[in-house]
């Protein structure tokens, strides 16, 4: 079920890309100019049962092992589509060989129109593990070429590849559905966003999709909630730092992440985006103290919230994650981003913070005031 024919001339007819019109001329014509690639007679054409166009072979002269899934097709059929709004020149079923004779063959190459083919998109809708992955992309790499995967199938195949992604493998989630009317829908999930495949191809290839990881740059995320100094000149509102968490939400001692490099750069933004954020805590016996940004008196908490594990607020920060993180669960930040990093979610710059998130608490701590005596 290929998406391409050739007219006798050598123009390449590329099913999905082909308006109303020039499909319905195409299908009526008695002596039709569409031709199998590789001499395989006379292109038919056809229409999935999801609706994507494609090509069929002669009766009898179907080659073995061409026969695809109307998903793997209707996958292929977006991504072209999403090449060609982002400008660039696009083919399906495209073959070459390393130069040490390994075969491959991509769903879809790329290119910059005038400029040679640069980039494969494979749309893995068949269970692959990790290593096969990784055998075809050192063949792509052999040929100069750029590999990006859609990870189609049960994404559990790929477990330890989205605990620890790297740049050497472009591999996202990609999930797939009917709706009520049959009608198919896809999403590609990457850096919290579900885009429809044409989107994200077309924003791949004009750079919205870019790789982030500097050295020991490592994200920690500060849990705040609100209380209210109870001194009798200040009842007013302060928030308090009681928590700290690795990625994942692992918890992680507050004074192990305060030694960190550029917490406390980090931490005096923080004060200046939420003027009611009290200092630092520093441990004190069994709690935490701290000093209301209003009245500067001291104010003792607990370590964690007795109210329940709703948090009020949730702070990204960044620091330099010592060679000793990797024993406490912390490695530094290395992700797939999409777009600005003003957006990108649970990330912050080193010595600096993220995006805020806000969460009202279910139930109201008990208040804890300044020391009096």
């Amino acid at each position: 079920m290929p998406l391409l024919a050739y007219t006798h001339s050598g123009e390449p007819l590329i099913a999905p890309l082909m308006t109303d019109d020039e499909w319905e001329r195409l299908r009526s014509a008695r002596n039709r100019d569409a031709w199998m690639p590789y001499g395989k007679g006379r292109a038919i054409p056809k229409t999935s049962r999801l609706g994507t166009r494609f090509f069929a072979h002669p009766p009898g002269r179907v080659p073995e092992g061409a026969r695809e899934s109307d998903l793997h097709l209707y996958i292929k059929a977006q991504t072209l589509i999403g090449a060609r709004a982002a400008g660039w020149d696009a083919l399906p079923e495209q073959s070459g060989t390393t130069p040490d004779g390994q075969d491959w063959r991509a769903d879809v190459l790329c290119r910059r129109p005038g400029k040679p083919w640069t980039i494969a998109i494979e749309a893995q809708v068949q269970l692959q593990g990790e290593e096969a992955y990784r055998q075809r992309q050192e063949r792509y790499v052999a040929s100069g070429i750029r590999a990006l995967w859609l990870v189609a199938h049960e994404a559990a195949a790929l477990h330890h590849y989205w605990l620890r992604p790297d740049p050497h493998l472009p591999a996202f989630k990609t999930t797939t559905w009917k709706d009520q009317d049959r009608q198919p829908g896809a999403h590609v999930h990457v850096d919290h966003l579900s885009l429809s495949i044409s989107d994200f191809v077309t924003g791949a290839l004009t750079g919205q999709l870019q790789w982030y990881g500097n050295g020991q740059h490592g994200i920690i995320t500060l849990v705040l909630r609100e209380d209210q100094c109870r001194h009798r000149t200040g009842r007013k509102r302060v928030l308090l730092a009681y928590r700290s968490e690795a990625p994942h939400g692992r918890p992680l001692e507050l004074e192990v992440v305060q030694a960190m490099q550029g917490y406390a750069d980090a931490y005096a933004k923080a004060q200046a985006a939420l003027p009611d954020l009290a200092e630092s805590p520093r441990p004190f016996r069994k709690v935490l103290a701290s000093r209301c940004p209003h009245c500067k008196r001291e104010i003792r908490y607990q370590r964690e919230d007795w109210a329940g594990e709703t948090a009020a607020y949730k702070l990204p920060i960044g620091v330099n994650i010592p060679e000793q993180g990797r024993e406490i669960g912390l490695t530094p930040h290395a992700q797939w981003h999409w777009g600005p990093d003003s957006r990108w979610p649970d990330w912050a710059p080193l010595g600096s913070i993220g995006p805020i998130s806000h969460q009202p608490l279910e139930m109201r701590p008990r208040r804890l005031g300044p020391k009096t005596g």
